[in-house]
């Protein structure tokens, strides 16, 4: 029997991750069209997967697939988009890797196996093979200095602009890219300040109702020094629960197990107080998707969490 607390880390860790590459999208599909938890495909993989060469039915072959953007020309087409603003910057990163390591990473896989009674989870990467890096090589070519400089303010557009998964990547980037600087750097007035802001976004957003911040809520807050007890741990489920029920007509993501275990750890006025919060933030989440031109439909994830 799978503990509570081990079954949140579980479904913690599977979110964490979609969410890097994928937003909240993984979340709110229907259940049927819900992509694999065990393949997370990156952008490399489906730019590979685009530019194979296809036959026609006829025989005779297909026309190239159209040359993908190059990076500034996508950083020009970003401007006051928040969706092709985070796009562009995650372009650059990849750019930025595949210039530093030579290589990069087209797919990871979530592997879980049993052991003596517990769980075991292993993340395997592979890589890209030659015709996708040569591929992102044509990408990448002409990527200026101004635009590795200023990359991060396409990813703090797309943040306040609350684009699905651009927190996420904000987060875990760190002050101007340096994930260690919280640790290495904590007095540094520069990081400082980020890591101020950057609690101001998680905390505001998570009050709004932004799927994507509720479930960053654990991971998120212990990124930037800050530690979640039970009770923020029972009301982050709530409101997930709440919001992903309503987008898809079910009960959510946690099962029922997974509450009684964290209500036998905590105080009937601590529980009372997390529901009250998980309401609140629902309600924050159900006035601004049904505001006008808003829905809440399967098909419209991107617009509801938003």
């Amino acid at each position: 029997m799978i503990s509570a607390r081990r079954l949140y880390f579980l479904l913690s860790l599977i979110v964490a991750s979609a969410l890097v590459w994928k937003g909240v999208d993984l979340l709110t599909r229907p259940p049927v069209q819900a992509a694999p938890s065990s393949s997370l495909p990156s952008t490399a993989q489906q730019r590979g997967a685009a530019l194979r060469e296809t036959k026609a039915p006829t025989g005779h072959a297909a026309p190239d697939a159209p040359v993908e953007a190059s990076v500034e020309e996508m950083v020009r087409d970003a401007a006051g988009d928040p969706e092709k603003s985070l796009a562009a910057f995650n372009k650059i990163e990849e750019c930025r890797t595949l210039e530093n390591d030579k290589e990069l990473v087209d797919n990871t896989d979530l592997k879980i196996t049993r052991e003596n009674g517990g769980m075991q989870i292993q993340f395997v990467a592979h890589k890209a093979d030659e015709k996708t890096l040569q591929a992102l090589r044509r990408v990448c070519a002409g990527l200026t200095g101004r635009t590795r400089l200023d990359r991060f303010q396409l990813l703090e557009y797309a943040v306040d602009q609350h684009e699905a998964g651009a927190l996420a990547r904000y987060i875990y980037a760190g002050p101007q890219g340096d994930r260690h600087a919280l640790k290495e750097r904590p007095d540094d007035p520069a990081v400082i300040e980020w890591r101020r802001v950057a609690l101001k976004r998680l905390d505001d957003s998570i009050a709004q109702g932004y799927l994507d911040a509720l479930t960053l809520n654990t991971s998120g807050h212990l990124e930037l020094g800050v530690a979640v007890g039970a009770p923020e741990l029972y009301m982050e489920q709530l409101a997930v629960n709440k919001i992903v029920g309503a987008i898809n007509s079910t009960e959510g993501p946690y099962p029922k197990e997974v509450f009684e275990g964290w209500i036998k750890s905590i105080s009937a006025q601590q529980r009372a107080d997390a529901e009250a919060q998980a309401e609140r933030i629902f309600q924050a989440w159900k006035r601004r998707t049904t505001a006008p031109h808003a829905t809440i439909t399967p098909s419209a994830t991107s617009q509801a969490s938003r």
